[in-house]
């Protein structure tokens, strides 16, 4: 998967926006074509894709070898 910043002039893929696209994503061959969104749609996406996902922490390998110890 990749985005970019679109090169051509494009209206965005989301029902009802009349604003150019200003991002295009491409999944390489899983969807036939590119999706392109404006910069509006793409901050409110985050903002949905946010509440849903949130990043976990990476654990540290110095917590790692003292739980191993204590076992």
């Amino acid at each position: 998967m990749r985005m970019e910043i679109c090169k051509n002039q494009l209206k965005c893929d989301f029902y009802g926006c009349k604003n150019l696209a200003k991002y295009s994503f491409s999944t390489k061959g899983f969807v036939r074509r590119e999706l392109v969104f404006c910069e509006d749609c793409m901050k409110k996406m985050y903002e949905c894709f946010s509440k849903t996902l949130v990043p976990k922490a990476v654990d540290s390998p110095f917590k790692n070898k003292r739980k191993k110890e204590r076992v």
